[in-house]
């Protein structure tokens, strides 16, 4: 595709978040998509298939840009991996926020997206996995963490903290309400983990003060 075409595209996704945003993705037609374009329908056809693939699309690059800002956080090895594990639980949270806490009328389009399209939920919910996997792997090879089945350990991550990256609950709190409580469930996490070495593990006040040791039984 020429760098014409990329620009085209790229305005035609612009129009459409725009017109998700103020009027919601069900009310959104191709044709009102492509008189902000100043476009034919016609001609807006020669670039998206239908209102999902644009949909898709924006959908693609919201992940992709949110997979970036957690791997920024995992390849920072000076820090401590339980440090970097609490960051990268935030770093998510931050970017859910950002894209949909002032734009509920967006979640029409996740639903779209949830309904038509798991396959990129699923691709983008492996690559969250794998950064994981690569976080847990580093600090078993630092010592920090002992972790018998890293695969297993990155999933029940992911569940224990999937709900700060939840579009649908943005709108209902603040980001710092939320980073309270996603810091809580990390300490909790860990020291929940913390506690199945012996009765006398201490508790861990934060993941940036103290290592922790991960054993699966």
């Amino acid at each position: 595709m020429t760098q014409s075409s990329d620009k085209v595209r790229l305005r035609i996704l612009e129009a459409a978040a725009q017109r998700f945003t103020q009027f919601g993705y069900n009310k959104t037609t191709m044709v009102e998509v492509a008189q902000d374009c100043g476009m034919s329908a016609a001609n807006l056809y020669r670039y998206f298939e239908n209102k999902l693939d644009i949909g898709a699309k924006l959908a693609c690059n919201c992940l992709r840009i949110k997979r970036e800002r957690m791997q920024a956080v995992v390849l920072q090895r000076e820090r401590s991996a339980a440090e970097r594990l609490q960051d990268v639980v935030l770093q998510g949270l931050d970017h859910t926020y950002e894209q949909w806490s002032g734009s509920p009328r967006m979640n029409e389009m996740i639903s779209a997206i949830c309904d038509a399209r798991m396959d990129i939920v699923d691709e983008h919910e492996q690559g969250e996995h794998q950064l994981l996997v690569e976080l847990l792997e580093d600090g078993n090879a630092r010592g920090e963490f002992q972790i018998s089945d890293i695969d297993a350990t990155a999933t029940a991550i992911a569940s224990a903290t999937s709900s700060f990256n939840m579009p649908l609950l943005m709108s209902l709190y603040s980001l710092e309400t939320l980073h309270q409580q996603a810091k809580s469930v990390v300490r909790l996490m860990l020291n929940g983990l913390l506690s199945n070495q012996s009765s006398t593990a201490r508790e861990v006040p934060s993941p940036s003060s103290h290592p922790f040791r991960i054993i699966n039984s």
